[in-house]
């Protein structure tokens, strides 16, 4: 008769467990990122008198005789089904559409998973979470270990832009030099006419394609005859030879347009392009002492790749790497739309690398092993299972949204529910306890 007490004290305390977890949810419903936890239950055990019989000739089979001694939890679950959406408008606010996560370092470096995009922008530079954990990048798009690089926006900086070099340009193509207008260098063909003094003119027609070196394009004119080009102070410049002048017109191909090229100056006898391709030079500048290159704001892409606005409108962020598509370069371009990128920019890698400025994420096997760390963070779990760490141009990671966060997933209306039932179950269960402590007394009472 006794068990019946305990069995009671059971049925309360899963009650009491159920109320808890239901306690915990309301108290988080505007917590960003917050997932909600619901409570399984199970049988404990089950005291067997009998086995049962099976049917034998004119006797019919018996079912067993158990008798169940309780109730207890199975699991504390949490569903990582996606919040509700909250529209803040700033920038650095990050919502993830998918079940990725974020990957932040705590102050002990360790690696911690989160749904929380309320990021904010540090005095260093770091975009770090409401509790100061600082959000990490990569520069993989998929990896089984994490990167420990964090996001970084370089707030000052100083930059050079020059001309770039013969060296730095000769064996360029016609298609990668950044100068270039836009639209880029047609196929086909252009023309010089020189003139001798007497005014003859002779045509000269080259041919040229886009993937030409610029080196190609100087032989090419300089094999014509009349005129010899070169490379000056990153334009490309011909100069009259032995004619007493020429002039330089499109073909089928835009080329001079597209180059810039002039008219020949009369005492120089020289023609030149603009400028076909920049070089520039990136350092650590000093907060207040050039205000055009002091960081004004940031952008995030949905595939977590940021860019960084400076006063004087130039920005800087990554973009994919030609030669290998999984990996990122740096990528600054001018107030004009001019694109420098590769072997044109030189960064102080102290500064920015490409991994600053593209966001990791993570994904599991099983979300529900994570376990719980507060501040919105978990830490893998014994069943978490296998991570997947990468950017967010890999497929495997869903994508996010700027300006948007993620509110929590309770359901107040379900919680009321789970509240009302558990509490009854409690009354019930206690119900239960005072009926047999009545049952007991009666027998205690028989003997008198």
């Amino acid at each position: 008769m006794t068990q019946a007490f305990y069995t009671a004290i059971g049925g309360m305390a899963a009650g009491q467990t159920k109320i808890t977890v239901v306690a915990d949810n309301i108290a988080n419903m505007n917590t960003i990122g917050f997932k909600a936890s619901n409570v399984n239950f199970s049988d404990v055990y089950y005291r067997t008198s009998s086995t049962g019989q099976a049917p034998t000739g004119q006797m019919g089979g018996i079912n067993p005789k158990q008798t169940g001694i309780g109730v207890q939890t199975a699991s504390i679950t949490r569903d990582f089904s996606a919040g509700t959406t909250l529209t803040t408008g700033l920038n650095t606010d990050l919502c993830i559409n998918g079940s990725s996560f974020f990957t932040v370092a705590s102050p002990t470096v360790e690696i911690l998973y989160t749904r929380d995009g309320n990021f904010t922008v540090d005095a260093d530079g770091h975009m770090v979470t409401s509790s100061g954990y600082k959000l990490l990048g990569t520069n993989n798009s998929l990896n089984t270990t994490s990167s420990t690089i964090p996001i970084k926006i370089p707030t000052y900086i100083d930059t050079v832009t020059t001309p770039a070099t013969q060296a730095q340009m000769a064996n360029k193509a016609l298609d990668e030099l950044n100068g270039i207008k836009s639209g880029g260098v047609k196929d086909g063909s252009f023309i010089i006419t020189t003139f001798d003094q007497a005014g003859t003119p002779t045509e000269k027609t080259i041919n040229v394609t886009s993937d030409m070196t610029v080196n190609q394009l100087l032989d090419a004119i300089n094999n014509a005859g009349g005129v010899q080009a070169s490379i000056v102070d990153g334009t490309v410049s011909i100069k009259a030879d032995g004619v007493d002048r020429f002039e330089v017109k499109n073909g089928t191909s835009n080329i001079v347009t597209q180059l810039g090229i002039g008219k020949m100056d009369p005492t120089t006898q020289v023609a030149s392009s603009e400028v076909i391709n920049y070089h520039q030079t990136i350092g650590e500048g000093n907060m207040g002492s050039d205000n055009s290159k002091n960081f004004t704001s940031v952008t995030i892409n949905e595939n977590g790749l940021i860019e960084v606005k400076y006063g004087n409108n130039d920005t800087l962020s990554v973009m994919q790497d030609p030669s290998d598509p999984s990996k990122m370069i740096l990528k600054y371009t001018l107030n004009d739309g001019t694109i420098i990128t590769g072997s044109d920019l030189t960064v102080n890698d102290q500064l920015v690398e490409p991994a600053n400025l593209q966001i990791q994420m993570a994904s599991f096997v099983n979300p529900q092993g994570l376990t719980a760390q507060g501040n919105n963070t978990y830490a893998t779990g014994p069943n978490s299972g296998m991570v997947l760490y990468g950017s967010i141009s890999s497929t495997a990671f869903g994508n996010v949204k700027s300006g948007v966060l993620e509110g929590s997933n309770v359901d107040l209306a379900s919680e009321f529910a789970d509240m009302v039932v558990s509490q009854r179950a409690i009354e019930a269960n206690s119900r239960v306890f005072t009926t047999t402590n009545e049952i007991l007394q009666t027998l205690s009472n028989l003997g008198r």
